[in-house]
């Protein structure tokens, strides 16, 4: 019997590259299953190909016995709800979801920890912005700080309170599992230089959360979890 597992994110140029350490992982544990691609942005399919509507079709028409989705997301935002409309495929969760995941991606930031350090996320107007929130919550007491890229609390919000803390040294690092422009450019230029112009001395770590194995697991227990579901 055929099986397929669908890794599904928003879009990326580098894609292959990328997903190399994720897809080695899943080839250990799933050792059986036809791993496929593909996008849920508009602009990169339109660029880069990996088409959801044209992968889910070649799927489907290969009659697999059984298919699992894995959304690469941080949260379960609006992309994540749009996968949820699938049918007759088994999606798993994203990466902060349950409250076990949140307390292992909480030791991982802890044990990369060794000095004053911002984690950089996306962020959402939406309400699954509150999962970023709980994250960050949970450092309230430590010199670790968050900041979003698109909502609050925003990179002059958290450098405020850089200031009255009296922090001079900060290492900049992406709570984001891609690189893509918002590495490069938002945060290695735009950030840092915010940070800079604040009297605020700046190391940058651009390393994306899905090239460190900790958060690699996260995603194969989740794809765990909906086969055995």
């Amino acid at each position: 019997m055929k099986k397929a597992i669908l890794l599904v994110c928003f879009g990326n140029k580098n894609i292959e590259e990328q997903l190399k350490k994720l897809k080695y992982k899943i080839n250990i544990y799933f050792k059986y299953y036809d791993i496929y691609i593909c996008f849920t942005s508009k602009f990169f399919i339109k660029k880069y190909g990996y088409d959801i509507s044209k992968v889910l079709i070649d799927i489907k028409n290969k009659k697999y016995s059984e298919i699992l989705c894995l959304p690469i997301f941080t949260i379960d935002g609006i992309e994540y709800s749009n996968i949820k409309k699938f049918q007759n495929i088994k999606i798993a969760k994203p990466l902060l979801y349950s409250d076990e995941d949140f307390q292992l991606v909480y030791n991982f930031i802890k044990t990369k920890y060794n000095q004053n350090t911002i984690y950089i996320c996306h962020g959402t107007e939406a309400k699954s912005n509150e999962k970023y929130k709980r994250l960050f919550n949970m450092f309230k007491d430590k010199n670790i700080f968050f900041a979003n890229l698109e909502s609050s609390p925003y990179i002059e919000d958290t450098i405020k309170i850089l200031k009255i803390k009296n922090i001079k040294n900060i290492c900049v690092k992406p709570f984001l599992l891609f690189e893509g422009k918002h590495i490069q450019n938002d945060i290695a230029y735009t950030i840092k230089y915010k940070l800079l112009e604040s009297g605020i001395n700046v190391t940058l770590d651009l390393k994306p959360l899905l090239q460190y194995e900790e958060i690699i697991n996260i995603f194969i227990k989740h794809l765990k979890e909906v086969k055995e579901f």
